[in-house]
Parts: structure tokens; C-alpha cells; sequence
């Protein structure tokens, strides 16, 4: 059987090197570093490493591998006995084993990926601690599973030690990639980064190859994750503050369906953009939130709680506060991204990022300038590719991406943006008109700013 047809088992976010890359791989590896002793895949899955080392050369070597399925530790060990590797091939979370410091010559590895909310909190807390008290910085804790693995084993590796991976681009377009990035360059020096044009079977992603030689001594703090300035421009979160929407743990237990005894205590709920026929949010759903429990507590929540039993869900009854905002983002960008306007003060899912503008700034300009090219593009810029012509924008991404800081428009200027605005929303304007009329209102900002 070819190890690269095993079931992939998704919750360990498994997915095969092909094998013609990892070849690639551990070839330059070992041309980059002519004495490699000990080497460590930290994941080896199907043995694929092992295969590729010893296809390309590598003899009298001492390979430890790490895996936390049973199937693959298995197949590596037995592929590692009839290479003649030495060393152990362990069924162990290569992130808890804090024993091997300064330990390898070469990491070479494909690292899960689990995205961050999909970690085991107590298991995520333990990495953390463990980083940052070995890095000397905290990282964020929206940070993947794969670039704490990179992090790592930089740790693990002598001075001059090679690591060699290959990672989702997303280490190249998500804040927390770049701070992986910056911390990678004050202790390793980048030998090389090529781009793979979706190399994982299944998976619409792009990819890097990395490769690193650590450094003797650790170079000052680096400030390359910092996104980067422009005149006249400032970050997303000093105009807007943002949030993810209202999250209901269960939608089908929070949702309300007419004729309910307890339908009136619902409140309008906000889910499907696809929906509408302008930029105006018009509730779609309604949803059994905190404020429909008010006064009514014990018996609303028995009764969901019943309701849930008898419909098959599992359902922790949980008081859920609604999410509001006057503008509305759905991060996950197709054909044409748009911002919404609130204008019933609904609440709005968790699909969508939900803003209030800072510094009593009137929504309704900042609304309009959100739709403009200016503003939209800088947005999709940011955004990372999922296949299929589909992106995604994280919260934090959103937040970060550099945009013209409306704060310095003349007071008539804005007051004049918010009658026209306040107009199209009253209308209930299509896409393209506000999109249109957008874009001939941001040339007011973009003159000021120059």
C-alpha cells in the first residue's frame, strides 16, 4: 500500500507531503549542512521524510519522529528499521516533549494543521507558556498550531542546525505568520523560500518551503510583523472597533420558528447577506438571546432545553448577548465585499464583523467610505485565498489592514458625505450606487490626505 493513500484523519490536521517535494526537500537539506547527525520530523505522518531522506542519501543517521496517531508512528518506525535509522519514532505531542533543546542538526517537517480554535485550551496554554518563556515574547493565541511547531524547532536545533518545512502561505499573510517570521529571523538566518502552487491533495491552499540555519547569537528584537507605514494612513482598528458577531454555541437550538410558544421573547436575527437586495440589513432569522430570557429566565430556558432533547442537539444552555453594531463585514470575500448598514439595529451572526467608529465619528461616512475601491481593495489585499475563488479575512487581519485615515477630513466635508450617505441608506441603494457614489466621495479624503 503507498503510505500516501492512508485516510487522513482531519482532527489532526493531516495532510501528505507529496512525495516528489519532500525528495526536493531533504535534498536541499542536506546539501545545506554536510554534517547531519541528528535529524527530527516532529510529524511524520506516513514516513514520508524517512522515505525522502533515504532516497536522497542519507545514511548513519539518527532520525526521531513524532506522531500522535498510532497508525503513523507505526509505519515510520518500521520504515525507519529497514532504512537502518537509528533512533526513536515516539507516539507523543512533539510540542510537550521539552527535553531537546540545542538537540538536531536538522528539523525537517510537515507541521499539523489545527487551527488555533480548534486546539485543546489546556494543551494550547502548556505551548504558550512553554514559548514564551524559552523565546522571551508571548505570541498570540489565535496563533495555528503549525507556526508553534516552526517556533519550536528553532529551539531544538544546534547552532547552524538547518530547518527545513513546508507551511500554508498563510505564515506569509496572517499577523500571527508574521510575527512567527520575525521571531524565526532573530534566531535563524532565511536560506531560501519558494512558493508551491497548491501541493496538498484536497486542499485549495498554496504553500512555502522554508528554509532556515539558526544563529549562534539571537539578533535584537525585529519589528517586521508590524504592518508597515503610510502617510496619511492608519490601522482599521484606530477608525472602527470591531468584533466577530453573535455567536450562538447551537444555531438550530437558538433559533425561533413562528408559531413557538415562546416566539415573542425572540428578537430579529441577521444571517444571509445573499439575501438582500441592498446594502441595508434586514433581519433574515430570529434567535432566543439573553434579553429574550429577561423576565422570563426559568421557563424560556427549560423549554429550550426540552425543545433541543427532542430535536436530537446537544445544548449547555448558555445566556447568549446579542452582537450590534451599525456597520457589518462578512469576512469571507467571493465576488463582490460590501459593508452593511445596521440601520433596525439588529443583531448580527457571527458570519459577519460588527463595527462602531471610534472617536464620534458619524457611521454613516465611515459606512460609505468602507464601500469604496480604496477601501475594499485594501481589505481583499489582506485577505487569504481558500480555492475556488473564496477568501477569508481574520478578525485580527481586518483589523490591522492600513487604510486612509478619515479622521482628517474637513468638518463640511464630512457633514456633507453623512446627508449623502444618510440618503442612500434611506433609498435602500443597490451595491453598485453606493459602490459608485463611494468612489466619488473618496476623492474628498484621498486630496486631504495628500
Amino acid at each position: 500500500m503507498n503510505n500516501q493513500d492512508l485516510l487522513l484523519n482531519a482532527g489532526l490536521g493531516q495532510v501528505w507531503t507529496p512525495p516528489d517535494i519532500a525528495l526536493d526537500m531533504a535534498k536541499e537539506a542536506l546539501m545545506t549542512n554536510s554534517c547531519i547527525k541528528n535529524v527530527l520530523d516532529p510529524a511524520c505522518g506516513p514516513g514520508t521524510f524517512s522515505v525522502a531522506l533515504h532516497a536522497a542519501g542519507a545514511r548513519n543517521i539518527e532520525l526521531d519522529c513524532y506522531d500522535v496517531d498510532e497508525r503513523m508512528k507505526n509505519l515510520t518506525f518500521t520504515l525507519n528499521n529497514t532504512f537502518g535509522f537509528s533512533g526513536s519514532t515516539k507516539l507523543k505531542d512533539y510540542l510537550a516533549d521539552t527535553t531537546l533543546t540545542g538537540k538536531y542538526d536538522l528539523v525537517i517537517m510537515n507541521p499539523p494543521y489545527i487551527r488555533q480554535e480548534a486546539i485543546v485550551i489546556e494543551d494550547k496554554n502548556i505551548y504558550h507558556k512553554y514559548l514564551k518563556a524559552t523565546l522571551g515574547e508571548s505570541l498570540d493565541k489565535r496563533t495555528n498550531l503549525f507556526a508553534l511547531f516552526l517556533l519550536k524547532s528553532i529551539i531544538d536545533l544546534t547552532d547552524g542546525g538547518i530547518l527545513c518545512a513546508i507551511v500554508y502561505d498563510a505564515i506569509t499573510q496572517s499577523g500571527y505568520g508574521k510575527k512567527t517570521l520575525a521571531l524565526l529571523a532573530q534566531r535563524a538566518e532565511l536560506l531560501s523560500s519558494s512558493q508551491v502552487k497548491a501541493p496538498f491533495n484536497g486542499v485549495l491552499v498554496d504553500a512555502q518551503i522554508l528554509v532556515y540555519r539558526k544563529r549562534s547569537v539571537v539578533l535584537p528584537k525585529l519589528d517586521g510583523y508590524v504592518v508597515e507605514h503610510e502617510p496619511g494612513c492608519v490601522r482599521l482598528d484606530k477608525l472602527l472597533a470591531s468584533r466577530r458577531g453573535t455567536a450562538l454555541p447551537v444555531r438550530k437550538g437558538f433559533l425561533a420558528s413562528d408559531g413557538e410558544p415562546h416566539f415573542s421573547h425572540s428578537v430579529p436575527f441577521f444571517i444571509k447577506q445573499h439575501k438582500l437586495e441592498s446594502l441595508v440589513v434586514e433581519a433574515d432569522s430570529r434567535a432566543y438571546l439573553a434579553e429574550s430570557l429577561a423576565g422570563n429566565s426559568s421557563a424560556i430556558s427549560k423549554w429550550l432545553l426540552d425543545r433541543a432533547c427532542a430535536n436530537g442537539l446537544q445544548l449547555n444552555l448558555v445566556s447568549v448577548n446579542a452582537v450590534r453594531g451599525p456597520i457589518a463585514f462578512n469576512y469571507y470575500i467571493r465576488n463582490s465585499p460590501r459593508h452593511l448598514w445596521n440601520k433596525s439595529d439588529v443583531a448580527i451572526a457571527d458570519n459577519f464583523y460588527v463595527s462602531s467608529t471610534t472617536e464620534n465619528f458619524p457611521a454613516e461616512v465611515a459606512w460609505l467610505l468602507m464601500n469604496s475601491d480604496e477601501y475594499l481593495d485594501r481589505l481583499v489585499a489582506a485577505a487569504r485565498n481558500q480555492g475556488n475563488g473564496l477568501k477569508k479575512l481574520q478578525l485580527y487581519e481586518y483589523r490591522q489592514v492600513l487604510l486612509p485615515d478619515w479622521r482628517i477630513l474637513p468638518k463640511r466635508t464630512i457633514s456633507a458625505m453623512q446627508k449623502v450617505a444618510t440618503a442612500l441608506i434611506k433609498d435602500e441603494a443597490d451595491y453598485k450606487t453606493v459602490r459608485a457614489i463611494a468612489n466619488r466621495n473618496i476623492k474628498y479624503l484621498l486630496y486631504a490626505k495628500t
